[in-house]
Formats: structure tokens, sequence, C-alpha cells
């Protein structure tokens, strides 16, 4: 049996670097269907409907196997679950390139899902068990800033390529040179995680114990929601401001970018403003449970003002509903790998993404149905809204400060 070793600290920063790098290709990668879709729908003849279902597809493996690949990251060596995961989503976008039917698409699209179903629980166990609380929010913004920028460049970047060249080489060139991070990751990650200051042979709770917890169905209720408005944007922002905006693809290069930068500035911000109050003496739970609630209310009260008659209002309401939607995103992770413990870090990040990425299921499908029977965007972007309202009710209401003995027992 190999023997478990602590990351070094000089080490944990350079591990935390990949993790970002890799979740910058991870949505980059998703995002790479919606940044085409104006040009690949029409030229390969695809309705809303069939073009939901297909950005919807993704969601369908990746919400499925959360749980799956939350339970492998707590029990095989983690570098080598990332590793496989990555590989296979990554020749899934690669082999987008060759494909020119729909069926070929939802299958490409099925296995960039399963592969991308690594992505969280892995970096979740690695960041719970090499970083300490009080630095975990930046830890966990800075891998935030990777899911936004992913898109923001997806976006620009892809958009640019795909006016120029067309869809096929966009699919090609992101999925080709993505497996050069492939030897970084291989060359630096650990080999075995030890639980960070605690002892090596401690295995945490086990399912039954934490599917009694009220938290972690709160923490699954609150992403659910929260992630019906993310993969709205994700999924289908590029198709509204061609389709109801009428900006060109070059104009969306820049403004369709632009949404994700804000939210990762006040993602950034707002972790080290979550550790600053940690480190001060401030209950965890509660610092980080707070930014939760505060950032999608925010987000569910500004993402309709998108809709405002006048462009440059409309523009200016989505860049503030997603720098709230950062204030959430800071802390989101955090606060999951505090109640969790590093032994259950990526069981329960798994089992909360499977329940919340059941959204990104809904979310681009509801989303063309929509679209297909208003012929306009306005319902959804309510339905955004009012998704991150829930959202917040459910992190609100649903996780409580932990008592330790309720804990044990398995009743928090």
């Amino acid at each position: 049996m190999a023997t478990a070793v602590t990351v070094r600290e000089r080490h944990s920063w350079r591990l935390v670097l990949l993790l970002v790098a890799a979740m910058i290709i991870s949505f980059f990668d998703r995002g790479n269907l919606a940044v085409a879709a104006p040009v690949l729908a029409p030229q390969l003849g695809l309705p809303p409907w069939d073009l939901g279902l297909l950005l919807s597809a993704f969601f369908w493996t990746y919400a499925v196997s959360q749980i799956a690949a939350g339970w492998l990251v707590d029990r095989i060596e983690v570098r080598w679950v990332y590793a496989g995961g990555f590989l296979l989503w990554s020749l899934a976008t690669l082999s987008t390139a060759a494909v020119g039917t729909f069926s070929g698409l939802l299958l490409m699209r099925l296995l960039l899902g399963l592969g991308e179903s690594v992505a969280y629980p892995a970096s979740s166990r690695i960041l719970a068990a090499v970083i300490p609380e009080e630095r975990r929010g930046l830890a966990n913004s800075l891998v935030d800033l990777g899911a936004r920028f992913g898109p923001a460049l997806g976006t620009m970047c892809g958009a640019l390529l795909v006016a120029r060249f067309g869809w096929r080489p966009l699919f090609a060139i992101t999925g080709g040179v993505a497996l050069l991070w492939l030897i970084p990751w291989l060359t630096w990650a650990p080999r075995k995680l030890a639980r960070a200051g605690g002892a090596p042979g401690q295995v945490g709770p086990n399912w039954a114990q934490l599917l009694r917890r009220r938290s972690v169905w709160g923490s699954c209720g609150g992403l659910c929601g929260a992630n019906y408005a993310w993969y709205f944007l994700l999924s289908w922002l590029p198709s509204y401001l061609v389709r109801e905006r009428h900006f060109s693809l070059n104009s969306v290069a820049l403004w369709g970018a632009m949404p994700y930068v804000f939210m990762a500035i006040s993602s950034i911000s707002c972790g080290l403003l979550a550790d600053r109050w940690i480190s001060r003496g401030a209950s965890p739970v509660r610092v980080r449970r707070g930014f939760l609630v505060t950032g999608l209310i925010m987000t569910a009260v500004l993402l309709p003002s998108t809709l405002l008659p006048r462009i440059e209002f409309a523009v200016a309401g989505l860049f503030m509903a997603c720098l709230s939607f950062g204030i959430y995103a800071s802390n989101l992770f955090s606060l999951t790998q505090t109640l969790a413990g590093p032994e259950a870090a990526g069981r329960w990040t798994g089992l909360q993404n499977a329940c919340g990425n059941l959204a990104g299921i809904v979310s681009p499908v509801l989303t063309g149905w929509i679209v297909t029977r208003t012929g306009k965007f306005e319902i959804a972007f309510v339905a955004a809204g009012t998704a991150c309202l829930l959202g917040a009710c459910s992190f609100g209401f649903l996780i409580r400060v932990p008592n330790e003995n309720r804990e044990k027992a398995g009743r928090g």
C-alpha cells in the first residue's frame, strides 16, 4: 500500500494553478458548442429544440457520473482519476470536429460530460487536503476563476475562430492543445493525499451518514438553483446576443466574454474577504453561507434587467448580475469542504454536483422550448432569476452551523 504523504506547502499553490488551468480548459470545452451554435445550427439544419438537446446532453452524463467520480477520488490516486477524465474529455472535444450529424454531436457531448465529471470532486478533494481553512477561500476562488475565464476565453477566442475559419477548427484546436496539460499534471500531482492536519487513517462519514445531513441537501438544492442560471448563460448567451440583440460574432467575442470577467473579479475579491474574516475568528460556515445567499439574491434581482429595451442598460444589467453571481461562486466549494472535511470532500462534492447539475439538463432544453414557443428570451431570463432565489433559500434555511454531536450522529 502506498504511503500517504501530505503535499508540501511550497508545492500546494503550484498544484492550485494546475487545477485552475484544468478548469479553464474544462469550461472552454463545454462552452464550445454554445459559441459555435449561431453558425453550426443553421449549417446542420438544427432547430432550437435540437440545439437545446445537444446543449443539455453534456449534463446527462456529467450529472449522473458525479457520485461515482466523488467516490473514486476519495478511494483511488486522484492524479490518475483526473488524468483519465481529462484525456477522455479532450479526445471528445477533438473528435467533435470530425462529426456532422445530430447523433454524432450527441455522442461527443455525452463523452465530454463523462470525462469532465471528475473535475470538481477531484479539485475539492485536493484543496480540502492541502489548503488550510483560512486560505481555502482564495484557493477555491482561483479555481472558480478558471470556471469564469474558461467561458470568457472560449467566447472571445472561440467566436473569432468560428467567424474566420468555421466551427470545426474550434473543436480541433481546443481539443488537441488541451492534451499538453497532462504533462505537468502527471509530473506534479500527488500520488496520495493525507488528511491535512489529521490522522491519515481516518475515513470520514459513510454515504448513509452523509444522506442524513440536512446541510447536504441544502447545498444540493442551492447548487441546483444557481446552476440553472449559470448553465442558461453558458449555453444560450451567445445565441441570445446574436438572435435577439443582433450582435455580430465579432461583437459576441467581446461582449459575450465580459460577463465572465465580472464574475471572476468578484469571486476572487469575495474569496479573499471571506478568508480575512475567518482568520479573525468568524465562523467559516456563517461567513461562506452569507456570501452564497447574498450573491444569489442579488443575481435574482438583477438578471431580469438584461431585458431592458435600451441595449446599453441591458448589457450593464447583465454585467452587474454576473458580478453578483461571482459573490456566490467565491465560497461555494469552500463551504462544502468545510462541512464535509477532507475525508468526505470528494463524495459530498460529487453528490452535490450530481443534484446541482440536474439543472444543467433542464436549463438548456427548457430554454430551447421557451424560445421555440415564444420566439423570445424574456421568460427564460425570469426563470433563471427565480431559480437563483430558490437556491438562496435552500442555502439559507437548510445549512446551519454544525453542532459536533449532531454531526457525529449524522443528523446535522
